[in-house]
């Protein structure tokens, strides 16, 4: 049996609420459709399908009178084995639903059905295709090679985020407010490893290529999971755990990248400076920005290649 990593919890969340809805007969609320095409606008999501030489065989499921043909979309590997058999010649392959949407238009195929094991519900192609997939990005590369790792981290060792501070530590903060100074921020985000990278930090910079790829930094427990940001290398040093053998170091945000990778992984948010200001952004609030303002610098295109010792 193939398993995935694929969870979907908030998706699958909306999903049951809908189903009951249809159960009744009654009418979906709006603000639950809406929260629901959100949802479904980050998932990762399985279809049934064989990989042949890199291309993708799927089923397509039809009515009886062969008027509506559909792809099968599932949740998570319990759902894909309630509908299909661990002998099945298909196995769950996953995909953003992105491609699931191209897949749709390109064989002209009247949308999808999601857990048909567990529910009825279908979601038409004209819907699907209006669905705004990730974060739009309307500003052409301009081709320039963004700042080189030394000035990143001349950079971040000034950054304050005063401006921000001030806001998140008021009473009275509109979403609005957050978001465009979040726009206008520089933030950090931390990293953990299990081995000392001191060793090959060139002027208190570790190179991605040197060092593989960097692990994210996440706070919460077995329910809950948190993205960490922090809006200065001091907030970092307060915040900072001393009860593991995890060696810690840090990187400038790519806040559009962080936001995605928050969404698509099913976490539940993100808390900025946990332990000092334990300021919390739920998901919610998260998805109702993930199509709004821009949020990286071009100047730091290069960010994520690099760490920084603390």
């Amino acid at each position: 049996m193939i398993e995935t990593d694929v969870t979907n919890n908030y998706l699958k969340a909306h999903l049951n609420e809908i189903e009951k809805y249809l159960n009744d007969d009654g009418e979906v609320p709006e603000e639950l459709f809406i929260a629901f095409l959100n949802e479904l606008n980050v998932s990762t999501l399985l279809i049934p399908g064989i990989v042949n030489d890199e291309d993708l065989d799927f089923e397509v499921l039809s009515s009886e009178d062969d008027e509506v043909n559909v792809i099968a979309l599932f949740t998570d590997d319990e759902e894909f084995y309630r509908f299909y058999p661990e002998d099945s010649e298909y196995g769950p392959i996953a995909n953003e639903i992105e491609f699931y949407i191209s897949l749709i238009k390109e064989n002209d195929l009247d949308g999808c059905m999601f857990n048909p094991g567990s529910s009825e519900f279908f979601l038409e192609k004209d819907i699907l295709v209006e669905l705004p997939v990730g974060i739009e990005d309307d500003e052409e590369d301009d081709g320039g090679e963004g700042y080189p790792a030394d000035r990143i981290y001349e950079i971040s060792q000034g950054l304050t985020n005063d401006s921000l501070l001030e806001l998140i530590r008021s009473d009275n903060v509109s979403f609005e407010q957050l978001m465009l100074e979040l726009s206008d921020s520089l933030l950090l985000n931390l990293i953990a490893s299990e081995n000392d990278l001191s060793g090959i930090a060139v002027d208190n910079i570790i190179s991605k290529d040197d060092a593989g790829d960097f692990s994210l930094c996440a706070t919460g427990d077995d329910d809950n999971q948190f993205g960490v940001l922090f809006t200065s290398v001091d907030a970092i040093r307060q915040s900072m755990y001393d009860d593991d053998d995890d060696h810690y170091y840090y990187q400038v945000t790519l806040l559009e990248d962080f936001m995605e990778f928050i969404l698509l992984n099913d976490m539940d948010g993100i808390i900025i400076n946990p332990g000092v200001d334990d300021y919390l952004i739920s998901r919610d609030y998260l998805l109702e920005a993930y199509h709004g303002l821009k949020y990286n610098n071009p100047n730091f295109k290069n960010a994520a290649e690099y760490a920084f010792l603390l």
